[in-house]
């Protein structure tokens, strides 16, 4: 399953954010989750930061965080970074078993701290856009 998350007011306008063509003008606003980023963050929660506020996101539903909420994402983004940094060896492991490099796993923790400035500097929560 999908899931991205969206820098916005509310869930209205999330869709309103991801349905903007070309996607390009929005691109800051919005993170994709890539394939088996969900069982790599999953099997490392106890070494991450605020995972249980990033577990809220569901590819299964829409959910909107609100704007209070944004700070701990952030600080999730970054643990995810710091983990890459302490774990460097493991990286082969890491690919075997989720199909993730750690490049893209940073990409992606970078990508979703930039929503989350994003957020943060218009004072809107996160959505969260499941298939």
């Amino acid at each position: 399953m999908a899931l991205e998350i969206v820098a916005a007011k509310d869930l209205n306008h999330a869709f309103e954010i991801v349905s903007v063509s070309p996607r390009k003008t929005m691109k800051h606003h919005v993170v994709s989750e890539p394939e088996g980023m969900d069982g790599f963050l999953y099997d490392t929660r106890n070494e991450l930061t605020n995972y249980t506020d990033y577990y809220q996101f569901d590819p299964y539903r829409e959910i909107q965080l609100e704007a209070d909420q944004v700070s701990a994402i952030k600080t999730f983004s970054r643990s995810i970074v710091k983990w890459l940094e302490e774990h460097c060896t493991e990286e082969n492991r890491v690919i075997g078993q989720y199909g993730l490099s750690f490049p893209k796993i940073r990409r992606f923790a970078d990508k979703l701290g930039h929503v989350c400035d994003v957020a943060m500097e218009h004072g809107y929560g996160l959505s969260d856009l499941g298939d």
